[in-house]
């Protein structure tokens, strides 16, 4: 045992204190140190430092000072990288981003554009744009009605317009727009295809349609409803038209086949025709120049009716979009639709007024669409009357938007509707003129996401720069338009530029590698017989 332990009473060695308060050190018993100091004294704490902070509340203070740290420098990073990295998105996920994160919205691409740019033609050509407004109009013989009947030629001939009856781009038999390429070996796949021939702005005689009594409504039904994907409303409104046929599937099917790239930004009524034909079992048609009458006949016939029209959705800006018209109601003066972005009505329909209708289908030439089944191909002749033909309804929307354009010269739509219709009838200096003054008007700044007759109006008349202004303007806007691309590319095919031409194509295939003009003329200069023929 060390020598400077002693026992305590117990006989348990006890270690010396250190406290000056302990008197056991100096072998005075406990007892006595009770006895001297009364009772015993309380160790005194040790006395706080004034203004002194624990040791918790320090570390959680080093925490939160990293902490802070460290989110100032990721907000930093965030601010920097961000904005980049969203403008890099796709627009469907840009939307998506949106809807979780709205202040995103202030990193969103601005346009450079409000509207299309105005073209150096529309000034100098004021008298040309005024001598189109006094052409005289269809003759009286094409206006006279003729009652359709059946006949052996017209039982015999399939209805032109299939996979045929175009766009803005009248084609010859062997797929190449009229008077762009002379071909050793035509294609027998038309491009948008037109099978009439050039008529000329008068022609004599044209079938009105059949006077087929309408009742004061009617109202299609079995039509399956189906809410519109990203950029979809083409495939998805034919779809819903499919479905009053039986047809199953649903629109992801159509938009793979009309549009693989989920981007592409338009559906051409040409695509969603040939989709049909090559898909189904049914047939289809599409014609310019509709009337509100003509689409009650359909409808009360039993064809369901697929239109393009104007589209203008709150906070947003003028885009094209397609409706179903499965109804109409003469008493309320309305069609019944439905609508793959803004609904079914309940399954009932959307109601829209007529008039409502017919201004907004005006900003697409009033475009429809049917599809029938082949057996009752002789029924819908008897309904479609003179618009059986194409060029039909291409004389009409041309006299049509030559009274619009005269009763209101500074109607935009009116004189791109009948530079749309001088195009289909291959008038081209006519529809150059008519689009000078369109675009004077300062169209919508998408509007060259739908509508490509400017492309080759100009085109066909020489103007290529003005080809090639559109086409970028179209392309800095979005890229997502296969047509922009397409346009450029026989732009260059024609000025003998020919590894630019297949740079353009292979643009306009990576959007849609479905692409037919594209996969036609990329073919022909890779041939090397790609050849600019004399405009018609």
């Amino acid at each position: 045992m060390p020598s400077n332990s002693r026992k305590t009473t117990s006989g348990v060695p006890r270690v010396p204190s250190n406290d000056p308060n302990d008197l056991d050190h100096l072998g005075v018993p406990g007892s006595l140190n009770m006895s001297l100091g009364g009772s015993p004294r309380r160790r005194r704490p040790q006395a706080r430092r004034r203004g002194g902070m624990p040791t918790w509340m320090k570390t959680l203070l080093a925490v939160g000072g990293g902490l802070a740290a460290f989110g100032v420098v990721a907000l930093v990073i965030f601010l920097i990288a961000f904005p980049p990295f969203f403008r890099g998105l796709e627009p469907r996920y840009q939307v998506r981003v949106m809807d979780y994160f709205p202040p995103a919205t202030y990193w969103m691409p601005t346009r450079p554009f409000s509207e299309l740019p105005t073209l150096s033609g529309a000034e100098s050509g004021r008298d040309d744009a005024s001598r189109l407004l006094t052409q005289a109009a269809l003759t009286q013989a094409a206006k006279t009605d003729v009652a359709l009947t059946p006949t052996p030629s017209l039982e015999a001939a399939p209805l032109s317009g299939g996979e045929s009856a175009g766009p803005p781009e009248p084609t010859t038999a062997g797929g190449i727009p009229s008077g762009m390429l002379a071909t050793q070996a035509p294609t027998p796949l038309p491009r948008w295809p037109t099978p009439t021939p050039d008529l000329g702005p008068t022609w004599t005689p044209l079938v009105a349609p059949t006077a087929i009594p309408v009742p004061p409504s009617a109202r299609l039904g079995n039509i399956r409803y189906e809410e519109q994907g990203w950029n979809n409303c083409g495939p998805t409104t034919m779809t819903m038209a499919l479905s009053y046929f039986g047809y199953s599937d649903n629109q992801y099917k159509a938009a793979n086949w009309m549009k693989p790239h989920t981007e592409d930004k338009n559906v051409s009524p040409w695509q969603m025709v040939r989709f049909v034909h090559e898909n189904t079992g049914l047939k289809a048609l599409y014609r310019y120049g509709g009337t509100v009458d003509l689409l009650k006949r359909l409808i009360s016939a039993g064809f369901p009716v697929v239109i393009e029209k104007g589209f203008q959705p709150a906070g947003e800006d003028w885009m094209g979009h397609y409706l179903l018209l499965m109804g109409y109601d003469d008493a309320q003066q309305r069609f019944l639709a439905y609508d793959s972005y803004l609904g079914n009505g309940g399954g009932s329909g959307m109601p829209t007024p007529y008039s409502v209708l017919d201004e907004n289908w005006r900003h697409f030439n009033r475009v429809f669409i049917v599809v029938y089944e082949p057996s009752r191909e002789m029924l819908l002749r008897e309904v479609l009357g003179g618009y059986a033909d194409p060029a039909y309804g291409y004389q009409v929307a041309l006299e049509t938007a030559r009274a619009e354009a005269a009763q209101n010269p500074s109607d935009k739509w009116a004189w791109f509707n009948m530079g749309t219709a001088y195009t289909l009838l291959n008038e081209y200096e006519n529809a150059s003129i008519a689009y000078d003054q369109a675009f004077q008007l300062q169209l919508p700044w998408r509007m060259l996401w739908y509508q490509f007759g400017p492309y080759e109006a100009y085109f066909h008349a020489g103007r290529f720069d003005d080809v090639l202004t559109l086409a970028d303007t179209n392309r800095n806007i979005t890229p997502y338009v296969e047509e922009t691309y397409y346009w450029k590319g026989v732009v260059y095919a024609a000025q003998g530029d020919t590894q630019a031409a297949l740079r353009e194509l292979d643009r306009a295939l990576f959007y849609n590698r479905n692409f037919i003009p594209a996969q036609e003329a990329k073919a022909q200069v890779e041939a090397g017989t790609f050849q600019v023929a004399a405009a018609q």
